[in-house]
């Protein structure tokens, strides 16, 4: 427990706070399908209907950023048909771990479940806003599912949330289904696009994890 508070809690907050950066609005420019990060090499691509926000990206050494959208409305198109049925999807890749044999799942979801923990994840940095609902480690991903009463950055940004942690490369990866406010996605269809959206991630990045 403590190697998570003095090792990797630091990089949780870079790559956490990442998830809640107030973003641009998307241009009705076709939006891509992918990315590539290139100062991770990491490549990014949702399930399908899921384009990518070029606004959202953020490549730096220090870490990057993506946010996923429906693709008809990161073109700016409506369609009511979708109304309940999809997700904001973000993405954020740390600097590489010192040393990543810290990444141990049972002691990262302990450490989440602490007051230190819940106030990494608070999008308002108080324990308080946040409950753990549900927490899952494997082998080599956590599964999160919780809920944050403080106000989102991102516009529409619905309260609970599935997200998933886990290495490429030496680099910690934070993978986050979120759905809208007025009209949320069903949890357990929520937690399958995310499955399909580290399946994708983990697909494309074979070789580095």
């Amino acid at each position: 427990m403590m190697r998570v508070r003095m090792g990797i809690a630091g990089l949780l907050v870079l790559g956490l706070s990442a998830c809640e950066m107030e973003l641009p609005s998307s241009s009705v420019a076709p939006p891509p399908r992918s990315v590539t990060l290139s100062q991770s090499n990491v490549s990014v691509a949702g399930p399908s209907g899921f384009c990518v926000d070029p606004g959202s990206i953020r490549d730096t050494p220090e870490g990057g950023f993506v946010l996923l959208g429906n693709c008809g409305g990161l073109s700016g198109r409506s369609n009511p048909a979708l109304k309940g049925k999809t997700a904001m999807l973000t993405l954020s890749v740390t600097a590489p771990m010192q040393d990543p044999e810290q990444f141990d799942t049972p002691s990262l979801e302990a450490f989440f479940r602490s007051e230190a923990g819940r106030r990494t994840l608070s999008r308002a940095g108080a324990a308080r806003t946040v409950t753990v609902i549900e927490s899952a480690p494997e082998a080599e991903t956590l599964w999160l599912h919780a809920r944050d009463s403080a106000p989102g950055a991102l516009p529409g940004q619905g309260a609970e949330y599935w997200r998933a942690l886990f290495l490429l490369d030496g680099r910690l990866v934070t993978a986050t289904a979120t759905p809208f406010a007025e009209a949320p996605m069903p949890e357990a269809q929520l937690r399958g696009v995310l499955s399909r959206f580290v399946a994708e991630l983990k697909r494309r990045n074979r070789t580095m994890s």
